[in-house]
């Protein structure tokens, strides 16, 4: 399966929109953990490369290198180790970059003059960016789709747990979420909570495309469970889940047995 293929199926990326340091390693395991097979991590990330090619072998996670607006900066997937490069513009010398080192390039585009260009200069995907912040940016999505009804489309730029599951529905082929989904830094439960909410996201995901999830939060919730007499070995549980279509999984999810 292409790589391509790969985030169209997923259709979930995970972009790290903090700055975890240390944490980055264990952060990609809780993605993974939560469901979520694809990572991406911006280019300017403290220590980028020694961290995403030791996570990508570890963890069996899809890691690529996102934020890049200079061909130069391919060199950091490059040496990272990655496959997967994703750029917020559409600049023919990073498409290029990318292409002639066997890299597989996502680029950003908001005009149809953009997306057009983009797909010519030999982008692998092209991603509407910033689509978060567009007014009736679900409506502007399905009339992307409707002036290049053979091109995929994927979405970035603002786009959080809240409104990624509307876009899958719209058509979009694959959505990086760059909000809400990671925690505060130096939240104890940090993990934790990047998992829950990346099951929850998952599940919620699978069930607008009518799939069936990868990943359960139920399964999750109940392996994290003591048995019966011990006390939790994690901190007690507290409310952390993202507003949005995700409140709607969540009021059922916490009418279950608490965990401790």
């Amino acid at each position: 399966m292409s790589l391509v293929a790969t985030l169209r199926e997923r259709g979930l990326v995970a972009v790290l929109d903090v700055e975890v340091g240390d944490a980055l390693r264990s952060w990609g395991l809780a993605v993974k953990e939560g469901g979520i097979e694809v990572l991406a991590v911006p280019v300017s990330h403290p220590s980028v490369t020694e961290t995403v090619a030791e996570l990508s072998d570890e963890a069996d996670l899809v890691v690529g290198i996102t934020g890049v607006v200079a061909a130069e900066q391919v060199s950091v997937a490059v040496a990272a180790g990655v496959e997967l490069v994703v750029s917020p513009i559409a600049d023919r010398d990073i498409i290029e970059a990318a292409k002639q080192r066997g890299l597989t390039i996502v680029a950003g585009a908001t005009t149809p003059t953009e997306v057009a260009w983009a797909a010519s200069a030999g982008a692998d995907l092209v991603s509407l960016h910033p689509i978060g912040f567009a007014t009736r940016a679900e409506d502007y999505l399905a009339s992307m789709l409707r002036t290049f009804p053979e091109l995929p489309l994927a979405v970035s730029g603002g786009v959080g747990v809240d409104n990624a599951p509307t876009f899958l529905a719209a058509g979009a082929s694959a959505v990086f979420v760059d909000h809400g989904l990671f925690p505060e830094v130096g939240d104890p439960s940090a993990q934790e909570i990047l998992t829950t909410r990346a099951l929850a996201l998952v599940e919620v995901a699978a069930d607008v495309l009518g799939r069936p999830a990868r990943s359960s939060l139920a399964a999750h919730r109940a392996q994290k469970k003591p048995a019966r007499g011990q006390r939790p070995s994690r901190p007690p549980r507290r409310s952390s889940y993202p507003p949005g279509a995700i409140d709607i999984e969540i009021e059922t999810i916490t009418d279950e047995e608490p965990l401790g």
